[in-house]
């Protein structure tokens, strides 16, 4: 009764202050500037091409065609082109009740295909016929037509083809007309906006804002965020209106997803919890009974929403306790900040991955790999560039009691990744704020700078765009483990007093819990990802070893020696005793192979040209992934952090220390595999760059801090930097996005 009772009340706070935000006058004020904006861009002329035939590729036809075979390529691989099928659809959505001219240009077909298939095309466009195009097959034709205005209160244009098919001698499928291009031209305003889109997308907009002010945000930096958002809204409703349109429904999930995230860090635990509990029995209900697939989606999204309300009441106090006994208080500023990190990273990682017909990426390798280890089957194996290798199902046990909601594989595979990318800040935030020489703003703003440089350079997005499923998993765990080293780390030296940092005096941990701790790391670490089980092997071994130099030379207590070093051998021991020796036999094999023909031989390859992977190692790597400058940056930061490691007190010369150590091996760990390439002629390496995110991150943000201080031109460039980084990333994802460019795979 007591938490009847508490939720009770915290609900109707929650409620009192949802309907606060909502009679705000600035978020009125928000939307109106956001509704005359889309107005506006309704009313420009429209001269819209689609490249038939392009997949991949500024102009391509997805997801604007439908019902058309794939895509091939014609006269000397110079044009692309599909053929129709028996009926096949353009989609224009978002072109608002106008009349429009269709030009189509249909190439011209060889004898067989002139002699036996159609003779023309019926035309229709909103389900009224237009008439029918009559096929010219020896030269081809180009085609004018005129579509009406769609119906009253419409959206959208949809224009059928439909014909006889034919299928050609040595060919399987039935074949219309090849079309190789389509032109879409409209005149001016003054004309009725998409309403239907428009709406959808000022939904989004008023989620977003309920989102920034449950975040801690005030009306007037949302009302700042929200233009923001809006003036760019508008800007692609003019500049490309269909794609814009396809993206309503995306908006609308990206944004309620981050209202969500917002609710689920900030609302009370109780309301939380009683929230989850009412929602149980109708998500249970539809789940079980509900008949359709309408009904079945809606239970499995209730049962979803049901048990992350659940959860987050109840584990979000227990990890807030651990997290303040552990690591340095968040400001309220910082919260906030990180709190729309989170909101942002959710947003366009989730976002990104469900517009319609982005890139695809991995997803469906995933798919099929979650199914088998569902079905029992744990000693998966892959291929890499010609090389077999063991597989470790960690992500997919975990998220295996997830399925039980009901939700699609790929769903919960994407949705799960965003979200441990939304957490990810607040990790590289508490490693960077851990080695401030004192808490306050300062330090805030060091950590803000670290996690935003983590989670907006590109890096995070292309295992996204690749749907890396579980590399996204072990880069998180990866990321808490080493949060956790740094944070517990306790050679020996005296612990500061805990009034100066606001800990209990037991220092972050010692005896069994810690061993425990780290050792179930680990273990996520080394089953979750063959590559990183590698790196983190050489790191440990490294780290190891600098522990046995100073407790040899007596700056290193052995009783931490041995708590560090039992807790990286027991995982060791487990995961290759569990797991990695029932792939003994694949080790020994390609073990002989490398000594008999090297990296090249056991790939089956030739070596690749040096030139090439200098090329690809700079443009890339270094480029592309961080925006090149975070790199030189993070090395600089190293040394500096060497320079400042043992002031001005114990417990941060400790944490300095681990940083430097944990730094050190990572970077070296990186050149390593970095130069591996070059010495092997074999593209075979781990993801050492994505393996350092953490250590750039955090070693550039230490560095950008003092250049922020050392005056204006230190401003302006850090800036810039930012500024590149954002371009680098910002251009990645809405190529990506909107016409399936695929950007380099992460390394």
């Amino acid at each position: 009764m007591q938490l009847i009772d508490q939720g009770g009340a915290a609900l109707r706070a929650e409620a009192g202050r949802l309907a606060a935000a909502l009679r705000e006058r600035r978020l009125w004020l928000a939307l109106g500037v956001f509704a005359v904006l889309l107005l506006l861009a309704a009313q420009a002329p429209l001269d819209y091409r689609i490249d038939v035939g392009r997949e991949e590729g500024y102009g391509g036809d997805l997801p604007l065609l439908s019902g058309f075979h794939d895509f091939e390529r014609a006269n000397g691989d110079t044009i692309d082109l599909r053929w129709t099928t028996g009926e096949s659809t353009i989609r224009l959505p978002g072109l608002g009740p106008r009349a429009i001219q269709l030009i189509v240009r249909l190439l011209p077909v060889n004898d067989e295909v002139a002699q036996r298939g159609p003779s023309q095309i019926e035309i229709s466009a909103d389900g009224a016929p237009l008439g029918a195009l009559a096929l010219r097959p020896a030269t081809g034709a180009m085609y004018r037509v005129a579509v009406p205005a769609a119906p009253p209160g419409a959206s959208d244009h949809t224009i059928v083809l439909r014909s006889p098919t034919y299928v050609p001698s040595g060919d399987v499928r039935a074949l219309g007309a090849p079309v190789d291009d389509l032109r879409v031209l409209a005149g001016g305003g003054p004309l009725l906006p998409p309403w239907a889109h428009d709406i959808a997308w000022l939904g989004a907009a008023l989620l977003l804002w309920l989102a920034l002010r449950r975040a801690g945000f005030g009306p007037a930096f949302a009302l700042r965020f929200v233009l923001c958002g809006a003036a760019l809204a508008g800007l692609a409703a003019m500049l490309d209106p269909p794609r814009f349109a396809f993206g309503d429904a995306t908006a609308l999930t990206a944004a309620a997803l981050a209202w969500l995230l917002a609710l689920l860090a900030c609302a009370p635990a109780p309301a939380l919890l009683l929230a989850g509990a009412a929602l149980c029995a109708p998500a249970l209900a539809l789940r079980l009974l509900g008949q359709g697939d309408t009904l079945f989606w809606l239970g499995a999204v209730l049962c979803a929403l049901a048990l992350a309300l659940l959860l987050a009441g109840w584990l979000r106090p227990a990890l807030g306790r651990l997290y303040a006994r552990a690591a340095p208080p968040v400001p309220p500023m910082a919260r906030r900040w990180l709190l729309l990190i989170a909101l942002a990273v959710l947003a366009t990682h989730y976002g990104g991955k469900i517009y319609p017909f982005s890139m695809w990426g991995d997803i469906g390798f995933h798919a099929n790999r979650y199914f088998d280890v569902l079905n029992g089957s744990v000693l998966l194996l892959s291929r890499n560039r010609g090389v077999d290798f063991p597989y470790p199902p960690a992500f997919y046990l975990l998220l295996a009691p997830f399925s039980l909601t009901g939700l699609d594989r790929r769903v919960l595979l994407q949705l799960g990744g965003a979200l441990l990318d939304a957490v990810s800040p607040l990790l590289v935030y508490t490693i960077a704020v851990s080695l401030a020489p004192r808490p306050g703003a300062a330090a805030a703003r060091l950590g803000l700078v670290a996690a935003g440089i983590y989670s907006f350079s590109a890096a995070t997005l292309m295992t996204t765009w690749w749907n890396f499923s579980t590399h996204i998993f072990t880069q998180f765990a990866h990321l808490l483990l080493i949060t956790a080293i740094v944070l517990v780390w306790q050679p020996g030296h005296a612990r500061q007093a805990p009034a100066s940092r606001g800990l209990p005096p037991a220092g972050r941990g010692s005896g069994w819990l810690t061993f425990a701790a780290l050792w179930a790391l680990q273990l996520l670490v080394y089953l979750g990802h063959f590559g990183f089980w590698m790196n983190m092997s050489l790191l440990g071994g490294m780290g190891l070893l600098a522990l046995l130099i100073g407790a040899w030379r007596r700056r290193v207590s052995w009783a931490w020696l041995w708590r560090l070093g039992g807790a990286f051998v027991a995982a060791q021991l487990f995961a290759a005793l569990f797991f990695y020796s029932a792939y003994t036999g694949l080790f020994l094999e390609q073990a002989r192979a490398t000594a008999s023909g090297g990296l090249t031989g056991l790939a089956g390859r030739q070596a690749t040209d040096r030139a090439l992977l200098w090329q690809t190692l700079w443009d890339a790597g270094f480029r592309v992934h961080f925006g090149f400058f975070p790199i030189p940056l993070a090395l600089c930061g190293l040394a500096l952090l060497w320079l400042r490691r043992r002031q001005p007190g114990a417990a941060l010369g400790a944490q300095r220390l681990a940083a430097a150590l944990l730094m050190s091996g990572t970077f070296l760990i990186a050149l390593l595999f970095a130069l591996l390439p070059f010495v092997s002629g074999s593209t075979l390496s781990t993801r050492w760059l994505m393996f350092s995110a953490w250590a750039i991150a955090v070693g550039a943000a230490l560095v950008a801090q003092l250049l922020w201080r050392s005056g204006r031109i230190g401003r302006w460039l850090v800036i810039a930097i930012g500024g590149y980084i954002v371009w680098v990333s910002a251009a990645m994802w809405l190529a990506a996005l909107a016409w399936r460019i695929r950007p380099p795979e992460p390394f």
